[in-house]
């Protein structure tokens, strides 16, 4: 029996970037069900006598339901997606049996769950022709054609459809708790704007310019603590009071929108005789003013970001010039500055950093990004390998290398961090294991985010981890910064506790580097304090440094602790931390991070050796 012909994907549509800007203006992608798009799928399903209804909507990538009637997934890939097929159709897009069409023959949907082999959809248009996905049904089994009555009931469904899609966002330009024009208007005043601007240039005609400026009147975690101890009523009089005071240093005729919570915007005059950085400096006075809720104070760190309109951004359109305000409205909250312009430096790193947490999600599945090296610990006394610090590297498919320096703390950021370490987990579990069985048992350290401690679950998942890989856990320890253990002592501790009685070893890293006393020590549930490369690598000619060394390596061992340090580059400093009675060293002078296979291939070399040559 032969194999299918390989799946044909569907055309790009050669609007597909307007497609998508306006896809994401109705702002419908990852919103929750509602009843008026369910009761159009329930009444096509009924109506088409088909098992399977569904409002798809084609993003870049994937295609999401709106709505769905007889499917359990929420999305599917871009590339598998019927519906796709259907953006560059005309009229109705059907497909009578899939399994013989040479398009869809070897399509995932049709040769496994769910069996597709009937498909018909009217596409979702706009009113100006841009086609956000399509109504559609599905059956399980071929079905000849659809009568003249069937298609007609489909298109006027799919009509009900981009009526109530239109209707949604026509009945929302206003926001309910300030009454201010909210988003959807600002952008469409914008492209207004925007559209005027050419139509003047065109007739050579002066082009009139305007900055567009974005106010957080508070940060997001600010906004969010204030709901959580004042409560949203206390939330919203904020919102409503800052309104108030960004409306009374605005210029007369400027208009005001507020956008999302404790984010506003407006568009202001930028020529000549415009007082726009006197508009700006006021507007940051009024935000640094606290505001009083039954009197309770509460200040905020707000940011303000301008951008030019046009000028910034060949052709960037409403949703860009948006975006590049918000980018220095953030920039403002992140160098506490008053406000910033648009900075196309910043804004690129901006970018690099969302392509890079895009990328790290891809990352997890992808089976030649991730790897893990192994860089061997040396017992200073004995110069014997006694472990090794397992080390993170991602290879990103077109950034090229990522260091662990730049991607991590942008994980720490976001709900990533969970998934990267339990990647990392169960890659290190999975080699130990393979190492014990060789007969190769040295324990092994992983690190773990201060993001891992503050989720009560945490020892949890290590102990059904440590059981589902047959790995006991004595031959793994876990290393975390200082300044993670004090961002969140009560809870750190607490999952601390939990792994050293399951018998994992914990090790604090970067000792040195946070805001806590030494004395802080005798309260962390840790047997190794890890001292920070930076006070290592100068060792052997800095003062200081010796000092400070000393002093933890001593203190350190009168409550109980090994000392590790890292960053080991020379025999002078190697000789200094062992004459100093550091109990264990890593570093490029003894090795530098392995692959698991050139680990293995160093122990059996005999690892370190004293008289070898200083690396280069």
């Amino acid at each position: 029996m032969t194999s299918p012909p390989p799946m044909q994907p569907a055309a790009v549509p050669i609007n597909e970037r307007d497609r998508l800007a306006a896809l994401r203006r109705f702002e419908l992608l990852d919103t929750p069900p509602e009843a008026a798009f369910d009761q159009i799928t329930r009444l096509a399903a009924k109506v088409l006598d088909a098992p399977i209804a569904l409002i798809s909507l084609i993003d870049e990538n994937r295609q999401w339901f709106k709505s769905r009637i007889g499917l359990d997934a929420r999305e599917t890939p871009r590339e598998f997606a019927f519906c796709a097929h259907a953006l560059s159709s005309d009229g109705l897009f059907v497909v009578n049996d899939a399994s013989l069409d040479a398009r869809f023959a070897a399509n995932p949907l049709v040769t496994g769950d769910p069996n597709i082999r009937f498909y018909a959809g009217a596409p979702l248009r706009t009113a100006d022709g841009l086609a956000l996905g399509t109504l559609c049904v599905i059956d399980r089994k071929a079905r000849p054609s659809l009568s003249p009555v069937e298609e007609e009931s489909l298109r006027d469904l799919s009509a009900m459809v981009m009526a109530h899609i239109e209707a949604r966002r026509a009945v929302g330009y206003l926001h309910p708790l300030t009454a201010l024009s909210n988003r959807f208007r600002f952008l469409k005043d914008i492209d207004a704007f925007l559209a005027d601007a050419a139509r003047l240039e065109d007739s050579g005609q002066p082009v009139p310019r305007a900055a567009i400026v974005v106010v957080d009147a508070a940060a997001s975690h600010q906004y969010a603590e204030l709901t959580r101890v004042l409560g949203q009523v206390s939330a919203d009089a904020f919102e409503v009071d800052a309104a108030r005071r960004i409306g009374e240093n605005l210029p007369a005729r400027a208009k005001l929108y507020h956008l999302s919570a404790a984010r506003f915007a407006c568009v202001l005059p930028d020529g000549e005789g415009a007082d726009l950085e006197g508009t700006l400096g006021r507007l940051a006075a009024t935000l640094r003013q606290p505001f009083l809720f039954q009197n309770v104070p509460f200040a905020a760190s707000g940011g303000i970001g301008c951008t030019r309109c046009p000028g910034d951004g060949d052709g960037a359109g409403s949703v860009e010039l948006l975006r590049a305000a918000t980018s220095a409205a953030h920039q403002s909250l992140q160098e506490q500055k008053p406000w910033c312009r648009y900075d196309a430096v910043q804004d690129r790193a901006s970018q690099r950093a969302f392509q890079v947490l895009r990328g790290l999600t891809d990352a997890f599945t992808a089976r030649d990004q991730l790897s893990v090296l192994y860089q061997p610990k040396i017992d200073l006394r004995t110069n014997a390998c006694v472990g090794a610090e397992a080390l993170l590297r991602w290879t990103h498919p077109v950034l090229g290398p990522i260091s662990p320096g730049e991607f991590v703390p942008l994980a720490e950021r976001t709900a990533l961090v969970r998934p990267l370490t339990e990647w990392v987990t169960t890659a290190v579990l999975s080699q130990v294991a393979l190492w014990h069985g060789r007969g190769l048992r040295l324990p092994i350290s992983i690190n773990i985010s201060m993001l891992d401690l503050a989720s009560a679950t945490f020892a949890s998942r290590v102990a059904a981890m440590l059981d589902r890989h047959g790995v006991e856990a004595g031959w793994i320890d876990f290393e975390v910064t200082e300044s993670a253990l004090m961002m969140d002592r009560a809870e750190a501790g607490r999952q601390l506790d939990q792994l050293r009685h399951l018998g994992i070893e914990v090790e604090i890293d970067d000792f040195g580097t946070g805001q806590s006393a030494l004395s802080y020590l005798k309260d962390i549930p840790a047997t190794v304090v890890k001292i920070d490369q930076r006070f290592i690598r100068s060792l052997a000619s800095e003062r200081s440094d010796q000092i400070m060394v000393r002093s933890t390596i001593d203190l350190a061992h009168d409550l109980g602790y090994q000392v590790v340090a890292e960053g080991i580059e020379t025999v002078a400093v190697y000789d200094w931390l062992r004459d100093h009675g550091c109990d264990i060293g890593q570093g490029y002078l003894m090795a530098r991070p392995l692959t698991a296979p050139a680990f293995e291939g160093w122990l059996a070399a005999g690892g370190y050796s004293p008289v070898a040559r200083e690396p280069a």
